[in-house]
């Protein structure tokens, strides 16, 4: 049966901190007590106004939904329930909590030692074997023209089963969720209205985890409807390489970040940053960094050479 806590049952471990940007709160929702190195870990992460969270990676994949406030990740704007997903092993941020302060969920399918920050953990991040780095933020959609309305994300996705999705659903209205078999696991977050769930309705905020050999969860709403986000891991094996889709321009280069794969294409530049199209790499700015995880332009390589 899948584990499935609200934020009403577990806010009482909320935990404050205090950081140097400000103040923190951790509030865990499902993760295993101290000293066991197993089972999923699903905790809700707060801090104050102008709080950073330094460029970082962990040793699993990781899902990240925003919650509540706003602020940017690298350089990308995080939006309420935005989501961000990171392969093992891929470093991102540095993450800026906006003016509201920001709320994000971390979601793992498994146990991960924590945060290993950049540049110290740089020798141990290089050392990884077959390290396949690549990471995705995407906004949902909901929809609500029918009793169950299901929405895939167009690029939270791979081979390994890796998926997202959005699901909304009239009042006490009934479904299946997606097949999660051929991953990791499922969460699936309940972020408007309610889950019912062995005679309880589970109301937002409430995450579920339905392990890899569950069957799928057979979901209903409750007496408002429901809107969640469902989020299925990847297997564990090794992936092929995630190709990016570069532009064939000729003369034109691509430049790969070592550390996270972001892809710098010369014939695209980067207009919002005022990099125009058709920006060699040599006249990028030497001040600017990766926008994924902020990197220098030393650790960039040229990756394609088009003609």
């Amino acid at each position: 049966m899948p584990q499935i806590a609200s934020y009403d049952q577990v806010r009482a471990n909320r935990k404050q901190r205090d950081v140097p940007t400000g103040l923190a709160w951790r509030t865990n929702f499902l993760c295993a007590s101290d000293g066991v190195k197993e089972g999923p870990m699903a905790f809700l992460v707060e801090g104050t106004p102008a709080r950073v969270i330094r460029p970082h990676f962990h040793e699993n994949d990781q899902f990240q939904v925003v919650v509540s406030g706003g602020g940017v990740l690298g350089k990308h704007k995080l939006h309420v329930h935005a989501v961000h997903f990171s392969r093992a092993h891929t470093p991102y941020g540095p993450i800026v909590f906006g003016e509201a302060g920001l709320g994000f969920l971390t979601l793992r399918s498994r146990w991960d030692p924590g945060a290993q920050y950049l540049p110290d953990s740089r020798e141990k991040l290089s050392a990884v074997p077959a390290r396949n780095p690549w990471q995705i933020t995407e906004a949902p959609v909901f929809g609500h023209s029918a009793d169950v309305n299901l929405h895939t994300f167009t690029g939270i996705k791979d081979d390994r089963g890796l998926a997202a999705y959005t699901i909304s659903m009239k009042p006490h209205a009934e479904t299946t969720a997606p097949d999660h078999a051929h991953g990791d696991g499922q969460y699936i977050i309940v972020t408007r209205g309610s889950v019912a769930h062995e005679g309880t309705d589970y109301e937002a905020l409430a995450i579920a985890f339905v392990k890899p050999d569950e069957a799928p969860w057979h979901l209903r709403a409750g007496a408002e409807g429901l809107e969640a986000l469902i989020l299925n891991y990847p297997r564990r094996e090794p992936a092929a390489a995630i190709v990016p889709d570069v532009a064939k321009s000729r003369d034109f280069r691509v430049w790969q970040c070592a550390l996270c794969s972001f892809i710098y294409d010369e014939s695209k530049g980067m207009p919002d940053e005022g990099i125009a199209a058709g920006t060699r790499w040599e006249d990028v700015p030497e001040s600017w960094s990766c926008p994924d995880c902020s990197a220098s332009k030393s650790d960039f390589q040229m990756s394609v050479v088009n003609h």
